[in-house]
């Protein structure tokens, strides 16, 4: 479909939040829009939309480009916009899964992703698809017939690493792998 943008805005609501370990939660975000959403790499990025400074929430709307949206809000009532890696996406069951790493409540993701309870809304901006083609928005592009692989990262690149690591497992004949991570608590290992 030629011009249907690569990313597109996208209504959610947290269905559940699991802790993987002291430092890493794992919310999963359900919606009919989900149903349109795809992922093209194990470190997708995609962007969270959360409450503005002044408490107002995200309520972005429209077809098309979102960011000229974004921009036209006056800065203290536009979202705040942090990027996170799309862990996981279920079209099928209408699931988007981001994994937060917890700095505490001083930033405003890890404060949200900490205090967050079933049913509150989000807004995100992720793939769209409904665009057949790459959407972009990640790195990881492994060549064909990969031997080795080293990959160095801290707590914050831990989703990533982990969907590279599977899908590298994956291989039918997946290559050496060294992985060096960084992570706060030695409970996270």
């Amino acid at each position: 479909m030629a011009g249907v943008p690569g990313y597109r805005l996208f209504n959610v609501r947290l269905a559940r939040k699991t802790r993987i370990s002291p430092s890493l939660l794992s919310l999963v975000f359900t919606g009919p829009d989900v149903a349109h959403m795809k992922s093209d790499s194990p470190d997708q990025r995609i962007k969270i939309l959360l409450a503005s400074e002044d408490g107002t929430p995200s309520s972005l709307s429209g077809e098309g480009e979102w960011y000229p949206l974004f921009l036209a809000i006056p800065k203290a009532q536009r979202p705040i916009m942090r990027t996170y890696t799309l862990r996981h996406v279920d079209a099928a069951r209408q699931e988007a899964t981001i994994e937060f790493v917890c700095h505490g409540t001083e930033g405003p993701a890890s404060a949200w992703a900490i205090s967050a309870v079933p049913g509150d809304a989000i807004q995100m901006v992720a793939p769209n698809a409904a665009c057949e083609e790459d959407s972009g928005g990640y790195e990881w592009t492994p060549p064909e017939g990969l031997l080795n692989a080293l990959i160095v990262a801290d707590e914050t690149a831990l989703p990533a690493t982990r969907g590279i690591l599977e899908q590298l497992a994956g291989l039918a004949n997946p290559p050496k792998v060294q992985a060096f991570i960084e992570v706060p608590k030695a409970g996270d290992c």
